[in-house]
């Protein structure tokens, strides 16, 4: 029977995705639209309960932060500039493999440095001027960036938010980043190997008008690649992958971290590695560091924060067990759900974060209860579902500023990468439903 409390909530919820919609800051409009649920359901103090436990939440603040910080000290020292023209290399005399080497650059780039927008900047600096200079058009240069840095490296390491908020919502059932990620890896990869050949396939058919010649400068860049800071932003990635328990490959280590290295333990070692590899100066390296754990906890924990607090309203109303029950019962159907949502809300909204963790903080805990492989698979298609709708958000960060960068209109950009994406979405879907 639909009622006036129902309508109300229509109500608060088509108001939180027209602000989402409008532009405002995501942070705003999912906390206003929490506390006004939360006073609906007459218990407005959840939010600010929610609020506090999570501004302080060890398992979520110390991965994330010291893994931004991490990536402001390899900012800092070059070393992130260097990695990027070490894989750009092979590249600058196949220049036909741009579009598909371009997104693998951008995808390892992602794996190391989370954050689209750095990973981006970091990429977009040497892979657009090569691209223009060998004739591809703005749109395919642009697009070629934002699928490479935006379609799910970051998925690949456990510092993540998003592989973060599936670990903390199954664990308490057995979950662990081991088997988040085992069960992450083929999807996710399957999933862009196929989007990025459909891209590189739709380019090659349908080419936009306009594209240029090839010129010399696609293939002038004699400046010696300093290794030993090139593979810097890979090495906590190494090493979390290396120390997972489930690999056995350093079992004398079991017996100091169980569960493996914690991320932010790799990422103080990896900061301590190029302090000496670098040998810059030590004190604004130290500096950086905290300043990017500042960063992250300013645009990265925050939106967690209030996401979990925007759950806990939804609870209190009633609306995460009425979704939990529609994915159990629908089949599945219930996993296409599953990457429905939150990729409908990072169209809406431009941030892959804020999705993936508030469906996983809504439904992996109760799911995986009775079924902690299943909880984990709708996990990875949500948070893959959030990955795929930012790629393809007008409004996300990501695709600003390629389009800034190539001086093309964002949803040039979009209408580039959506039909690959949704390739690369079924490829997805069709490798979870089959295992």
């Amino acid at each position: 029977m639909f009622t006036f409390i129902n309508a109300t909530i229509l109500v608060i919820l088509a108001f939180a995705i027209y602000g989402l919609v409008k532009g405002w800051d995501v942070r705003l409009v999912l906390f206003a639209a929490a506390l006004a649920l939360a006073s609906l359901a007459l218990k407005p103090w959840i939010v600010l309960d929610a609020f506090l436990s999570t501004m302080g939440d060890g398992k979520i603040v110390g991965p994330i932060c010291s893994a931004v910080g991490y990536a402001f000290v390899l900012k800092l020292i070059g070393a992130d500039q260097e990695m990027v023209r070490l894989l750009i290399t092979p590249l600058r005399r196949r220049l036909w493999l741009l579009i598909p080497g371009g997104c693998a650059v951008g995808f390892v780039t992602n794996m190391a440095i989370t954050s689209q927008m750095a990973a981006a900047a970091t990429v977009g600096l040497v892979l657009i001027p090569l691209m223009l200079a060998a004739g591809y058009h703005p749109f395919i240069a642009a697009a070629t960036l934002v699928l490479g840095c935006s379609a799910g490296g970051n998925l690949f390491n456990p510092g993540d938010p998003d592989i973060v908020a599936i670990v903390n919502n199954t664990a308490v059932n057995g979950g662990t980043a081991d088997a988040v990620l085992h069960a992450m890896i083929v999807p996710e990869l399957l999933g862009f190997v196929a989007a990025t050949v459909a891209f590189w396939l739709l380019s090659r058919w349908f080419p936009p008008d306009g594209s240029g010649k090839p010129t010399e400068e696609a293939a002038s860049d004699d400046r010696r690649i300093d290794l030993s800071k090139a593979l810097l932003p890979l090495l906590p990635v190494v090493m979390l992958f290396v120390t997972l328990p489930g690999l056995g490959l350093l079992p004398w280590l079991l017996k100091y971290y169980a569960d493996g290295l914690p991320v932010p333990h790799a990422m103080v070692i990896s900061t301590i590695v190029a302090m000496l590899v670098s040998r810059a100066n030590a004190a604004a390296q130290t500096k950086a560091f905290f300043e990017g754990m500042g960063f992250g906890y300013v645009h990265v924990i925050s939106v967690i924060i209030v996401a979990t607090c925007f759950i806990e309203a939804m609870k209190a109303v009633g609306l995460v067990q009425e979704l939990v029950s529609l994915i159990q019962s629908s089949g599945p159907l219930g996993k296409l759900a599953a990457g429905f949502f939150p990729w409908l809300l990072a169209v809406v909204s431009g941030s892959g974060v804020a999705p993936s963790v508030a469906f996983s903080n809504a439904v992996l805990p109760e799911v995986s209860a009775g079924n902690l492989a299943g909880a984990i698979d709708l996990g990875v298609i949500g948070s893959i579902g959030a990955t795929f709708g930012r790629t393809m958000s007008p409004v996300a960060a990501v695709v600003i500023f390629a389009a800034t960068l190539t001086n093309v209109p964002p949803l040039q950009i979009v209408r580039r990468t959506a039909p690959a994406l949704a390739v690369g979405a079924l490829v997805v879907l069709a490798v979870v439903l089959a295992r």
